[in-house]
């Protein structure tokens, strides 16, 4: 089931340094620091200009660094693991069978390339025979169960009123493009991207043979349009209790006929007496489409919405339309190899089996005990911050402490491992297998429907590069994947270690106290346990966050969109303030030594530029700003720097540098 969490996880996709090399010599050493850049003007480019000028971004790549782009080596780890087990034979079920014959399946180019468009023609002749809306909505919930969602998105988690039992929520959706804001804006980085998808519509039509391609293009894309203005942008996505609207089944079988809600749960398999409609006003355009609308043109929609949900699996010239298009948004040259799509697709649809057998080979169990270390200590720091701070009263503070020491700690993998028992993989059939995959994640999700949450389980696989924080369960999570250099290493001295995964653990215990999170209990339920006046004051401050860097400028008039980054640059801001006071709580934090001939202080603040050292292509930097709730890497350094006084006395920043900030200006909230 694709699950529906616009505020339920807020995560950090992270990577590591893919040209750095892997010596002690490059990993604990900070070589090509840019003097002739001032600390005070730009701390990103001094620490990271000089390899940003040689990094060479590769034509299958949309860029190059640390932040995401850890994938890029993570993922020849996964391959050497993929080509291994692949080559052998295997006890049937096991995850060495699945995972292997899962790749062969699918670098079996000859037959995939052979069976064409075979494999989807059963949907489109499905299709064909829909006579009326309730048959739609029936294919609707069919598709949705092999993970094709066209005009619902669903998923199963915490009810915000009672995190005790999981119940469904339903969200926007029904687009092609990026956004909903793709559809009416003119600019021209936009233009090109709007054309580039109907051409990409286009030749799926015309490569299943139709002969009303261009017709069936337009009708797609002004069915879409109208979904789109229904939809709420990515900002207003962010509002908690605006996004929560539970709502009883009858009376929505009542407002929304045409959408049939009874039987649309039926034909889901997830039958219920009510459900949260995250954003109403989509389905009730829906409904109003459904009847105004001809069964044609819902018919061409669900025929374009099959094409490009299956096009990445069918053969190659399909696959080579989605390329097309994808190439316009990300900038990426040309294809990756069929061997890395290929490590995407199996960590994608059997990342648990495949991460199992990158812990057992990869991920020492050392790091795991020091990780929660760590941890540990910034929960003591992030402590002392709240009894330190001037615009708390004590009784709220309370409630932030008692929040603090509830959350849920998940290191390295999980306790309790998802199997994948009732798919049967064949190295013969690819399409099928991810079918089949699709379809048991959906029944792997709905199983929890109505129970309480399970705790035991991680909502990111073990190998991924990533963290995250999730308010309804009030957890954070640090996959074995992000156990690595640059961000830790079992041999690097703490200023390394806590500049690194120690600012990644600051930062999403930060998100339990964000603009949203804060809004969530202590057991996950969005309740107020602020006082009144707190509140008010927390609020404030959150602005001048989101004024601060709606003021930057990424990309010519490019600003970033500060109300859509508020929760991960508040994130920032504190995750670096609460590893720094926790590293000054070790030996070297208290100690002068140098290294290398960097004080411990300077190495902890270098470590956190090195940590998000990127260079990407100027089509990604454009549509991450537009669609990506993270400031680009850039500011994700020089924005809470600014902000940090021991920051400025470390480097001696001072008045007319280009970062500086008054001591009044400097923004302080955690």
């Amino acid at each position: 089931m694709k699950k529906f969490v616009l505020f339920a996880i807020s995560a950090i996709t992270l990577a590591s340094c893919a040209s750095e090399k892997n010596s002690k010599v490059s990993k604990f050493e900070f070589d090509g620091i840019d003097q002739s850049i001032k600390p005070g003007d730009n701390f990103f480019n001094h620490v990271n200009k000089i390899w940003y000028d040689k990094a060479v971004i590769a034509d299958d790549e949309s860029g190059v660094g640390s932040y995401s782009f850890l994938n890029i080596p993570q993922k020849k780890l996964l391959q050497d693991i993929l080509t291994e087990v692949s080559s052998g034979t295997h006890k049937k079920g096991t995850a060495d069978q699945m995972v292997g014959d899962f790749y062969r399946s699918g670098m079996d180019t000859s037959r995939i390339n052979a069976r064409g468009f075979t494999p989807i023609q059963p949907l489109l002749s499905q299709i064909n025979n829909i006579k009326n809306v309730s048959d739609l909505m029936a294919f609707v919930a069919s598709e949705f169960k092999s993970g094709n969602g066209s005009l619902i998105s669903v998923g199963v988690s915490p009810d915000n009123a009672n995190s005790s039992v999981n119940i469904l929520h339903f969200g926007q959706t029904g687009l092609g493009l990026p956004d909903r804001d793709y559809y009416f804006k003119t600019d021209e980085s936009t233009f090109k991207i709007q054309e580039a998808y109907k051409k990409y519509l286009f030749t799926l039509f015309k490569l299943t043979g139709s002969d009303l391609a261009v017709e069936n293009t337009a009708t797609t894309y002004n069915i879409e349009t109208q979904l789109a203005q229904a939809h709420r942008t990515r900002t207003e996505k962010r509002d908690v209790k605006a996004n929560y609207n539970k709502m009883a089944v009858a009376d929505l079988n009542k407002s929304q006929p045409n959408i049939g809600w009874s039987a649309l749960l039926k034909n889901l398999g997830a039958e219920a007496d009510s459900v949260d409609i995250r954003q109403p006003a989509y389905y009730q355009k829906l409904n109003t489409l459904l009847g105004t609308l001809t069964i044609a043109d819902w018919k061409t929609y669900l025929q374009a919405n099959v094409l490009t949900n299956y096009a990445d699996i069918l053969s190659q010239p399909f696959e080579n339309a989605a390329f097309q298009y994808e190439k316009v948004l990300s900038g990426q040259a040309v294809q990756k190899s069929r061997e890395q799509l290929m490590v995407q697709k199996v960590d994608r649809q059997l990342g648990f089996a495949l991460g199992k057998l990158y812990v057992e080979r990869h991920f020492n169990e050392e790091s795991k005990k020091r990780v929660l270390d760590l941890v540990n200590n910034l929960q003591k720091s992030f402590e002392n911050r709240i009894n330190q701070l001037d615009w708390m009263s004590d009784s709220t503070k309370v409630k932030a402490k008692e929040k603090l020491y509830a959350i849920t700690k998940k290191i390295g993998y999980p306790d309790v491992w998802r199997t994948y028992d009732n798919v049967d993989i064949a190295k013969e059939t690819y399409f099928e297998n991810v079918v089949a995959l699709r379809q048991n994640d959906y029944q792997y999700e709905l199983a929890n429907l109505k129970k309480a949450p399970n705790r035991d389980e991680w909502h990111t696989t073990p190998a991924t590069v990533t963290a995250y924080y999730n308010p309804s369960m009030n957890e954070i999570v640090f996959p074995a994947g992000i156990l690595q250099f640059p961000y830790f290493d079992l041999e690097a001295d703490d200023a390394i270690n806590y500049g690194g995964i120690g600012m990644v653990i600051g930062h999403e215990l930060t998100h339990a106290f964000d603009d949203q999170g804060a809004q969530f209990d202590k057991d996950g339920n969005v309740k107020n346990w602020w006082s009144k006046e707190d509140y008010v004051k927390f609020k404030a401050k959150t602005q001048l966050i989101i004024d601060r860097y709606s003021s930057y400028t990424v990309l010519d008039s490019l600003h970033l969109i500060g109300g859509l980054t508020v929760g991960e640059n508040t994130a920032d801001n504190g995750g670096i303030s609460i590893a720094y006071d926790a590293f000054k709580m070790t030996k070297q934090g208290q100690d002068t030594t140098k290294i290398n001939g960097y004080t411990p202080d300077q190495r902890f603040f270098m470590s956190i530029a090195r940590i998000w050292r990127v260079k990407t292509r100027d089509e990604y930097l454009r549509n991450y700003v537009k669609n990506n709730p993270h400031s680009p890497p850039m500011w994700r350094v020089n924005g809470p720097l600014s902000n940090f006084t021991p920051f400025y006395e470390v480097f001696n920043v001072k008045p007319g540098d280009k970062n500086y900030k008054s001591t009044e200006e400097r923004i302080k909230i955690w």
